[in-house]
């Protein structure tokens, strides 16, 4: 058995342990994306962008309350080849249950690789069924210098998830 003598040694033992603790019970995202820049005085016009929703992932209850499994991911996919802009995105027909969107530019955060991709989270909620989600979202280009695209329009649905036939409870 180890003896620990002084509150320092007692303060890195605890640390250690609780380190190679075999369960998280938090749940935490690297950011996903950033705020976009602006405040500049010269910049190219900022192009309106073409969008594609690129995937929908719906929360669920994997039992684990630590987890991250409550969560719902929209990814929306940057076709082409753009000057240096952020996107200002903002639900604008339809109903959503949680705001999804800030009313700022962004772009896609440093610890994203595929810097087309731009993900939005929100709570969906701990359960094995899910209503449907249907709504519209504007999509607007902006430039360093603060100027803005004509919007996108673009679609965003998804089917819902309906409760397993065998649980009737």
């Amino acid at each position: 058995m180890m003896k620990i003598t002084n509150r320092s040694g007692l303060a890195i033992l605890t640390t250690v342990l609780c380190s190679v603790s075999g369960q998280l019970n938090a749940c935490s995202l690297v950011p996903l994306l950033d705020a976009f820049e602006t405040g500049h005085t010269e910049a190219l016009a900022p192009v309106m962008p073409n969008f594609k929703v690129a995937g929908i992932e719906r929360g669920s209850d994997d039992g684990n309350y630590g987890s991250c499994s409550d969560f719902g991911f929209i990814t929306f996919k940057l076709s082409g080849s753009y000057p240096p802009q952020g996107y200002i995105f903002e639900r604008v027909r339809g109903e959503f249950e949680d705001r999804l969107f800030e009313p700022v530019a962004v772009m896609p955060s440093k610890f994203i690789d595929d810097k087309a991709l731009f993900t939005f989270v929100w709570l969906d909620g701990s359960s094995s069924e899910q209503e449907p989600i249907n709504f519209t979202v504007s999509i607007v280009a902006v430039n360093r210098a603060g100027e803005r695209s004509e919007p996108q329009y673009l679609e965003v649905r998804h089917p819902g998830v309906a409760s397993p036939w065998w649980k009737f409870w």
